[in-house]
């Protein structure tokens, strides 16, 4: 896969549980040792945390990216020009709200509670990243699912 990594990033404030977003994070993954927090104060002073996650092997990204689901996959695919920066990179932003309640779908332009995604692309001389783009995505989503929640027993 010619992805060189993979950041997600989150913020929780006072009035959200971090612990949620962290879960619903490391679900999304699938790796729950890959999920970060650091918690840090507001401008007002009120806790704030920061949840990341950075993957770096080509096994943890393809299985992220197989997580998000053919959907999803196709909709970066087709917008893809817009998505793509200067540097070789993918941004895109999840809805938070849908992602703690199982389920994938990319954020509405200008909401606030987001997960931002940045998708860093490897290519090599000669090669043309949006061609390269395509045809990674276009063979993910063709094995791609979206992982089951498992209920806790009580």
């Amino acid at each position: 896969m010619p992805f060189a990594n993979l950041t997600m990033r989150a913020t929780s404030s006072g009035l959200e549980d971090e612990t949620v977003i962290a879960t619903a994070l490391s679900w999304l993954i699938g790796d729950e040792s890959a999920v970060e927090m650091e918690r840090t104060k507001s401008w007002h002073g009120s806790p704030v945390y920061m949840i990341s996650v950075r993957l770096g092997s080509k096994g943890a990204i393809k299985r992220a990216l197989r997580n998000m689901g053919p959907n999803l996959l196709k909709t970066l695919v087709l917008q893809l020009q817009q998505r793509m920066d200067e540097y070789n990179a993918i941004h895109f932003r999840l809805d938070l709200a849908s992602l703690v309640s199982a389920q994938i779908a990319l954020a509405d332009p200008g909401a606030a509670a987001v997960v931002k995604a940045r998708l860093k692309l490897r290519t090599f001389p000669g090669q043309v990243p949006h061609d390269v783009a395509v045809e990674a995505l276009e063979e993910l989503s063709e094995r791609a699912c979206i992982p089951s929640v498992l209920e806790e027993e009580e």
